[in-house]
């Protein structure tokens, strides 16, 4: 097989991994279900209801074949209340249980079934096309048009075109919402290897060029990030000019139930995002826990040119982002397999900027908003976003953020007394009030402006602080798992 097919085939072997595993922790919670009741489970999945004499056991079967509901081995009827009748026959409350029961066994079972069937006739028509020799016509990419009909056009490609295009157009696919995740992994991939071996010639022409080092370090470890095993990684975007873009997933979200995307904030670039990457990778795990029966996809997503230094006080680069992300979004939903998947889009720092001008100033596809460290959002208050019941925030007590004045009050701390004046004015409001009147607008997390606010853990210090809210020991990561992962929905 080609590179290009074995790539193929490890998706295709990873999506149905993926699928098998939500499906086994869905029957382990059907069976769970069933502890402390009269409804039994058999080795064979078979769902039966009794009436033990000495009270209810815990033995369970493993519900490893399929969920008929036996009706033998019930006795007593339907009784008129839960639990047991007082003649000992199981009440309603068991019988229903039962029926629910077996009906998620046959349900996961089916759902396994598909997997394995879709999943074999897949791999046999890669099979069959790498013996044949890869071909396929060549393919003109449409310009010009929607998100919508580009997702129309590439569904109306043969498998033998598609494969075209990524094997000799990776940089016109790679970039493309509305082009399902897998082919763009593979056209992104194409693209890093590339760079990898253009960037191994300057190093070894040059050694003393210490920007080339830099960046081959850092794309070598987003090579081997995407190498491992679990979660499964895809490149959703990857660009080296400049500072570069880099969009990475945690998770296949075209048939994940839930997708979150994170923004990074200032500071963010090709030569340093490995610690953005960890935070995504945390979040999904996190959210994975939380709803093992659900798949869950982590984005995270630079696809915008991040400022540095000073350049963070000015909402360029936030306004510049704001049509790639309303674009990556949209194209998230356009190419979820099923029914739509639960969107969360969450900023940190100037990141939260990046959502909130994009928010304000369009309709960015997302159920839930999140603020995590922001030196606000471009707005005073939640009410100028599309849907400030479904706007979250949180800042750390003493994050750095908190110390950044307002324009306002840089103006006249330097009037009052010189730049000193400014931050002693700052450190004093961020103190004694909170200092809800920040740099880029109100502050996320405070009262007034309106969002759902929830707590996060001091750091060690401010600069700690700011970074502290995927810790998996705070309490941020496990509000932010159960954002994501939306209301518990027990079998």
């Amino acid at each position: 097989m080609t590179p290009g097919a074995l790539l193929e085939a490890d998706q295709l072997l990873s999506r149905h991994a993926a699928r098998i595993a939500v499906l086994r922790e869905r029957l382990a919670a059907a069976v769970d279900a069933t502890r402390g009741s009269a409804v039994r489970v058999s080795a064979v999945g078979d769902v039966s209801v009794v009436a033990p004499p000495h009270g209810y056991g815990d033995d369970r079967g493993s519900g490893s074949g399929h969920g008929r509901l036996g009706s033998g081995s019930r006795r007593g009827g339907h009784g008129s209340g839960s639990g047991q009748s007082a003649a000992g026959a199981p009440g309603q409350a068991d019988v229903a249980l039962a029926v629910r029961v077996a009906a998620e066994i046959d349900a996961v079972l089916a759902a396994a079934d598909r997997s394995d069937q879709e999943t074999a006739k897949a791999l046999h028509a890669l099979a069959t096309a790498a013996r044949t020799g890869w071909a396929g016509s060549p393919v003109a990419v449409p310009s010009g048009v929607g998100l919508l009909q580009l997702a129309q056009w590439w569904a109306g490609l043969s498998d033998a075109e598609r494969r075209w295009l990524v094997a000799h157009r990776p940089e016109q696919i790679a970039g493309l919402d509305g082009v399902p995740v897998t082919a763009r992994d593979r056209a992104n991939r194409d693209l890093l290897d590339r760079e990898l071996d253009r960037l191994r010639e300057a190093v070894a022409a040059s050694p003393g060029d210490t920007a080339a080092r830099t960046r081959l370090d850092a794309l070598s470890g987003l090579y081997h990030r995407l190498a491992a095993v679990e979660p499964r990684a895809y490149l959703l975007r990857f660009s080296a000019g400049g500072d570069g873009r880099a969009v990475v997933s945690f998770g296949d979200p075209d048939v994940s139930d839930n997708v979150a995307t994170y923004v990074p904030g200032a500071g963010s670039s090709l030569d340093a995002f490995e610690g953005e990457l960890d935070r995504a990778a945390t979040l999904q795990q996190a959210a994975t826990a939380r709803a093992p029966g659900e798949g869950t996809a982590a984005i995270m997503w630079l696809g915008y040119d991040a400022p540095d230094g000073l350049d963070a006080a000015r909402d360029d680069a936030a306004v510049a982002a704001r049509p790639e992300l309303t674009s990556f979004q949209a194209g998230l939903a356009a190419t979820h397999e099923g029914g739509q998947a639960r969107l969360t889009l969450i900023g940190h720092s100037y990141g939260s900027l990046a959502v909130g001008v994009a928010e304000r100033d369009g309709a960015v596809v997302a159920d839930e908003i999140v603020a995590l460290g922001s030196p606000g959002m471009g707005v005073d208050r939640a009410a100028e976003l599309r849907d400030p019941a479904h706007v979250w925030a949180s800042t750390a007590p003493n994050d750095i953020v908190r110390f950044a004045p307002s324009p306002g009050e840089a103006v006249v701390g330097v009037l009052a007394g010189g730049p000193g004046m400014v931050a002693l004015g700052s450190a004093s409001d961020a103190v004694l009030g909170g200092n809800a009147d920040l740099w880029h607008g109100t502050d996320p997390s405070a009262a007034e402006f309106g969002a759902r606010a929830f707590p996060s853990k001091a750091g060690a210090d401010p600069v700690d602080a700011h970074a502290s809210y995927f810790d998996p020991a705070g309490p941020a990561l496990r509000t932010l798992a159960g954002i994501v992962t939306g209301p518990a929905t027990p079998p």
